[in-house]
């Protein structure tokens, strides 16, 4: 169940291609025909979201500060590691 949910965050955390486009308001580039740096974002953040998501868990199962709370930790932990990843991947399409 927490390699679902590890999964689902680093989908959710995959930021769309282009999204820093709209900070610095320069003009979007023709639509690109092939799919396949879409689906190669969303695979690394699904990827990224379950390393992520996995080591964070083993690495505070057991302290106490996260008592009861270590799925939700890394849960948010595999999210913003996708969300960081996948950002600076997209950055690298143009």
């Amino acid at each position: 169940m927490g390699t679902i949910f590890y999964l689902a965050m680093g989908w959710c955390g995959t930021l769309y291609p282009g999204w820093w486009r709209r900070i610095f308001k320069i003009p979007p580039p023709p639509p690109d025909p092939e799919p396949w740096w879409y689906i190669g974002i969303i695979g690394l953040g699904l990827a990224t979201g379950l390393a992520a998501g996995t080591l964070f868990h083993g690495r505070i199962i057991n302290d106490q500060l996260f008592s009861g709370q270590a799925a939700i930790a890394s849960g948010l932990f595999a999210f913003a590691f996708a969300s960081i990843v996948t950002g600076i991947a997209s950055s690298f399409k143009r």
